[in-house]
């Protein structure tokens, strides 16, 4: 059973792998804090991997606070330039009509998974590839869940903002040219 000056225990709905947190815990110096998402937890640990991809095993005695945040932001991507856009595409060697959508919008809503693809700037979801560069990931048109996939894959690495180059992209997605 956790103690009681356990602040992961105390969150209702209980805490879960691939939820995004803010926490806040002592050092031998003071207090630390870390962004995140939760990769392992158990009844000592919580292990939480920032967008940099470091993971951070934290003893849960020492974790002052916990919070859920939501998926970052990001800017407007309907008012990215065009040939920023073309590049990631050429890169990510997709190509057809450009639909652009925020990743907090998409994943508006949606239960995390737990895992997702491994860390990088590649990953293959059900047979399509995905590429991730700076706050973008860009992939073909695909079926919406793995547009969705895709997109909390790249969220773990700081994108904020996904590319879908095709004839379709999910709803809320903008057409831009």
């Amino acid at each position: 059973m956790p103690s009681p000056a356990d602040v992961v225990a105390s969150l209702s709905p209980p805490l879960a792998e691939g939820e995004r947190v803010s926490i806040l815990f002592g050092t031998d110096t003071g207090f630390q804090e870390v962004l995140g998402f939760v990769t392992a937890l158990s009844d000592t640990t919580l292990t939480v991997v920032d967008r940099r991809g470091t993971e951070h095993p934290l003893d849960r005695a020492r974790i002052t606070a916990v919070r859920r945040v939501g998926v970052a932001l990001g800017r407007r991507p309907d008012a990215t330039p065009s040939d920023l856009l073309d590049g990631l595409a050429e890169r990510a060697g997709v190509t057809g009509p450009c639909w652009v959508g925020r990743i907090s919008a998409l994943l508006a809503g949606r239960t995390p998974p737990a895992t997702v693809p491994a860390w990088g700037e590649w990953a293959e979801i059900e047979g399509i590839r995905a590429r991730f560069e700076g706050e973008w990931v860009t992939l073909p048109s695909a079926p919406d869940d793995v547009v969705v996939d895709a997109a909390w894959w790249a969220t773990r690495m700081g994108a904020r903002s996904i590319q879908v180059r095709g004839d379709a992209a999910p709803a809320g997605f903008v057409r831009l040219g």
